[in-house]
């Protein structure tokens, strides 16, 4: 099989906005390629042979357009299939993330440091590596809003890294849920790894939740899913819960506060990260 190959040159403090707004356009992989420049990173992106290119270079332009900067040239070409994930696995080693947590990715052997949990994943071809921002991010949060009696429901749990902390930082019981299959599955081989018991997945999103049985609601996704979902969001949550939102690009963060406000949720704390931010909100009522 050939894959469509776009090669770019972008700002670093615009890369994550660029990936995560891609993801939408149906990217298959991402490759960072070292610097061309100071402040820049070389991305190459990988898309099926049917995707509509011309669309893909209007998003791309569009987000420079936001920002008032140039679009780079972007660079076409087809190659043929390889073994991605091998190549893959060879940057993605062991870090830090948030004030508690080491990953360690399933192959390694790396040591955790004394002062940390580790968490073991392999994220195959799930979203949720661990070194996004906006899962740093919801990893912050998360470390100073669970609690020991809460249940906690992760939407979109990718590779079950936020669900998996989720229950080593004590919450009671933790649901991971994701639409995709293949993510499910790699959510639940990364749950055996990690924690031993009262932690779930499912296929399925939040329309599947009993109503008014969730503390603390995680959902590290796009903008335009969160206000999609935000009516099945308040709806599962119990009384004075806590939601975590990333995934929120700086300019898309009015609408979600006027989103947040017409579903009766009040923002309690506001973390930013590059492009990224991520808003802790509480379901008034």
């Amino acid at each position: 099989m050939s894959w469509n190959q776009l090669t770019l040159d972008v700002p670093d403090e615009l890369k994550d906005a660029i990936v995560g707004e891609l993801s939408s356009e149906g990217v298959s992989g991402v490759w960072e390629e070292g610097q061309p420049q100071p402040g820049h990173t070389r991305l190459v992106l990988y898309f099926s042979p049917r995707s509509d290119l011309k669309n893909i270079e209007n998003c791309v332009s569009r987000i420079f357009a936001r920002t008032g900067l140039e679009t780079p040239a972007i660079s076409r070409s087809l190659v043929e299939e390889c073994d991605w994930n091998e190549e893959w696995k060879k940057s993605y080693t062991s870090f830090p993330i948030g004030d508690d947590f080491f990953v360690i990715p399933s192959w390694e052997q790396t040591p955790c440091p004394d002062d940390r949990l580790p968490i073991r994943v392999d994220p195959g071809q799930a979203f949720g590596t661990g070194t996004h921002e906006t899962t740093q991010l919801t990893m912050e949060a998360l470390e100073r809003w669970v609690e020991p009696t809460q249940v906690v429901l992760d939407i979109g749990t990718g590779s079950g890294i936020l669900a998996i902390a989720s229950r080593l930082l004590g919450a009671r019981e933790v649901f991971g849920c994701d639409i995709d299959p293949v993510a499910a599955q790699v959510a639940c081989a990364n749950i055996e790894r990690n924690a031993e018991n009262q932690v779930w997945t499912f296929c399925g999103s939040v329309d599947a939740v009993r109503s008014a049985s969730v503390h603390l609601v995680l959902c590290n996704m796009t903008a335009d899913l969160i206000a999609a979902l935000i009516s099945e969001i308040h709806r599962v949550m119990q009384p004075r819960g806590i939601a975590i939102f990333s995934g929120i690009l700086r300019d898309q963060n009015e609408e979600i506060y006027e989103v947040m406000s017409t579903h009766r949720f009040i923002v309690h704390e506001e973390l930013t990260r590059g492009e990224w931010v991520a808003l802790i909100a509480e379901k008034t009522r």
